[in-house]
């Protein structure tokens, strides 16, 4: 069964289109991966999919139920999770604080918070300091743990690891494949580290100048002898 369907989607900021009628599907469970130059609409289609920019036309479909009316709040409730790429934390509250912001409509919110906390041991350790204090893999793995207090169906995460270190990278990338392992659908936007995500991709959509232009498996395209060439030069996006 489709967890998201995505079909014809326009969309962008104001009435301006950054996305020109992209369709994309996955399954409940599924790890699936967004590729793209700069500027490609990699974080517009996310962030519309979560329900915070406009849609122009086109339909969303999560777990069955018609989205594209929807707010954010209630697309959270219906089991979205949604990691941005940067001003994903309070900076100026501590770890527990953050996480107990993401547990607090919940019954069973604290013991959801140590759950996060077992999950990423060094936020365990961080517990009282404030986050705008975190390096940025820490930060990350806050932004991560905060998503998942509420149990999400799905966790759209827009480039977690750009900038980070290899180590750093590597733990972070190690954590969100157990999740996904655990039953937790991943929608993930790649922008570094390819080879490292794409191993454990169902599927891949690429995007050039909003519209999917390519739609491939991880494995195979891992095997594109050209795969390097398709992440280079890409710092930011709209």
């Amino acid at each position: 069964m489709s967890l998201l369907e995505v079909n014809d989607l326009q969309s962008g900021y104001g009435r301006i289109p950054v996305l020109h009628g992209v369709s994309l599907a996955m399954d409940a469970g599924e790890m699936v991966a967004v590729l793209g130059a700069n500027g490609a609409g990699k974080s517009t289609l996310m962030k519309t999919i979560a329900r915070i920019l406009w849609v122009i036309s086109g339909d969303i479909v999560f777990d069955g139920t018609p989205a594209v009316s929807l707010e954010p709040n209630q697309m959270t409730q219906l089991g979205l999770g949604y990691v941005p790429q940067e001003k994903n934390v309070f900076p100026d509250l501590t770890v527990d604080e953050n996480l107990r912001m993401g547990g607090y409509l919940v019954k069973d919110g604290r013991v959801r918070v140590e759950q996060a906390l077992s999950r990423f041991p060094i936020l365990r350790e961080r517990r009282s300091q404030r986050a705008g204090t975190l390096s940025g893999g820490e930060r990350q793995m806050l932004a991560v743990a905060c998503a998942l207090i509420l149990q999400p169906k799905l966790l759209l995460l827009d480039e977690p690891t750009s900038g980070l270190a290899p180590q750093v990278t590597a733990a972070l990338i190690q954590s969100i494949v157990e999740i996904n392992q655990e039953g937790t659908g991943i929608l993930w936007v790649v922008e570094e580290n390819p080879r490292d995500v794409l191993a454990h991709c169902a599927r891949v959509y690429f995007l050039e100048s909003g519209s999917v232009t390519r739609t491939d498996t991880g494995e195979g395209l891992l095997e594109d002898a050209d795969l390097e060439g398709l992440f280079l030069g890409r710092k930011e996006q709209c």
